[in-house]
């Protein structure tokens, strides 16, 4: 008869051999674009979209561009100079891309309490978490984005010089964008818009924003005129390639303009809806 020995378990001999196999493993994250060297102080814990609330002071619109390192440290560049909402627009790329970078800047943005706003595709605004869409004339309709993206989604309108399609889409939007104002450099056949429909808007009651050639030399016309934040592409980010330094200098110079135009009508301004 054989007697059974008393050893060491399977386990433990497999424990013995293998400690490896008893330690948490480490995996690499993904590969993502490089930041800026303020990248390790930027916060992790959410990236849950920011409460919706009415736009305010510098609306930094990106430009097209495919290099995504670029756009990143763009983007995080205007955002410390002051930038309090960001729309990511892209004519240049396919759709894979542009979810790939609107995925990548709604973490960004978000993770810095700034609200990411895709524009045209509700169906990209969906998919990347963005928290809103902008629509022109010729993208999907504001109440049917409204349905896809749900109440707390910011839903803004381009209105053009029209003020009669303002009236028409107020109640389906969050906010609403005359232009271009100035005469724009990335549009420049755009149609002009008084600076009046701005003051108009603002008698509404209306979250009121500026669009069109708006540089730090002329954004206190806008505000006064009753803009409540400015939509601003080429005077924050110039070509792509620019260095994050001067996007930075160049947004913190438009909200300190902005800033100070819009302090006489803090207390006077109506709620915007």
């Amino acid at each position: 008869m054989l007697r059974r020995t008393h050893g060491p378990s399977k386990r433990a001999i497999s424990r013995h051999r293998h400690p490896r196999e008893t330690e948490p493993r480490v995996i690499d994250p993904p590969c993502s674009p490089s930041l800026p060297d303020d990248r390790s102080e930027a916060p992790h814990a959410s990236t849950a979209r920011p409460l919706k609330r009415p736009l305010r002071g510098l609306y930094a619109l990106t430009p097209d561009c495919t290099d995504d390192d670029w756009l990143a440290a763009a983007v995080v560049a205007a955002i410390a100079g002051g930038a309090t909402a960001v729309q990511y627009r892209n004519k240049l790329a396919d759709e894979a891309m542009r979810l790939r970078q609107a995925r990548l800047l709604a973490q960004l943005c978000h993770a810095r309490g700034v609200p990411l706003i895709v524009n045209d595709a509700v169906e990209i605004a969906l998919a990347s978490g963005a928290a809103g869409v902008h629509l022109g004339r010729d993208d999907p309709d504001p109440a049917e984005a409204r349905r896809r993206l749900g109440s707390d989604a910011i839903i803004g309108v381009s209105c053009y010089d029209d003020f009669a399609r303002a009236e028409r889409l107020a109640s389906q939007a969050d906010y609403l964008a005359f232009g271009s104002l100035f005469g724009s450099s990335v549009k420049p056949n755009a149609v002009r818009a008084p600076l009046q429909l701005l003051a108009q808007g603002a008698q509404r009651g209306w979250n009121v924003v500026g669009i069109g050639g708006v540089d730090a030399g002329n954004a206190a016309q806008a505000i006064s005129a009753g803009a409540d934040a400015l939509a601003v592409i080429t005077a924050v980010f110039g070509e792509p390639g620019r260095e994050p330094a001067r996007i930075e200098a160049a947004a913190a110079a438009l909200s300190k303009a902005i800033a100070e135009a819009s302090a006489p009508r803090a207390s006077t301004r109506p709620p915007a809806h």
